[in-house]
């Protein structure tokens, strides 16, 4: 036989076999009756010693249980962890509404974000003439807006030009998100910081981005004050 008939036998081979294979799995009931052919059949497989068709089917199901309970596990555990995050947030948006001005909701928001959210550093820039907050000048505005480009929120990677924009004393490296303050229009500028660089890498934002609407609204209120241009 040449290399073209050894070729075209592999190949009818390979196809016989996908039909085979096709066959099979349209009649899973073929073997029932048939179990002394399961039991003269041989595997090459990952099951150690196992020599049958039928304990390395057991083989296989006791596997996707296991993996099966692991992800059911892992679902479980989620579960867990989202329900004891939004105890958090309903604290935290709690206290935020019982502040009675400006410098007591940023007090409350440093003190449960460091607390309960591991957040270590947080920074809050007015853009317009909100009391009690660090007013950014236009350049300042416009370069720390420049960072969030068209979105309501983003996490970087800080660097020490950044850390110095968004006013990070004494961090130069790390991970931030930042979020637009607005309600009607543009108040002023969100930042939370953290000192691992993977700390708010690819984190989602929607957290922050309910907290920030929140905030901005509590700005606005007439009752937490302005400061007259």
């Amino acid at each position: 036989m040449n290399r073209a008939d050894k070729a075209l036998a592999s190949t009818d081979t390979a196809l016989e076999a996908e039909q085979i294979e096709s066959w099979l799995a349209d009649h899973p009931d073929f073997f029932l009756g048939r179990e002394q052919l399961l039991c003269n059949m041989q595997l090459e497989h990952a099951c150690g010693d196992s020599e049958s068709l039928l304990l390395y089917q057991l083989q296989l199901l006791r596997q996707n249980l296991k993996d099966q309970q692991q992800r059911y596990q892992q679902l479980l555990n989620n579960a867990r962890d989202n329900e004891k995050r939004l105890k958090r947030v309903e604290r935290l948006l709690v206290k935020l509404v019982e502040a009675n001005n400006t410098e007591e909701l940023v007090s409350l928001l440093q003190e449960q974000l460091q607390q309960d959210f591991d957040i270590p550093r947080i920074q809050l820039w007015s853009y317009t003439n909100l009391s009690s907050l660090p007013r950014a000048s236009e350049q300042q505005q416009q370069q720390q807006l420049d960072l969030l480009g068209q979105h309501q929120a983003r996490s970087l990677t800080l660097e020490p030009g950044v850390t110095s924009l968004l006013g990070l004393d004494g961090m130069t490296s790390g991970s931030a998100i930042l979020c637009r303050l607005s309600h009607t229009r543009t108040l002023g500028l969100l930042v939370l910081a953290h000192p691992s660089v993977q700390h708010f890498r690819q984190q989602d934002t929607l957290f922050v981005e309910h907290l920030c609407a929140v905030i901005s609204r509590l700005l606005s209120r007439d009752r937490l004050g302005f400061r007259p241009d």
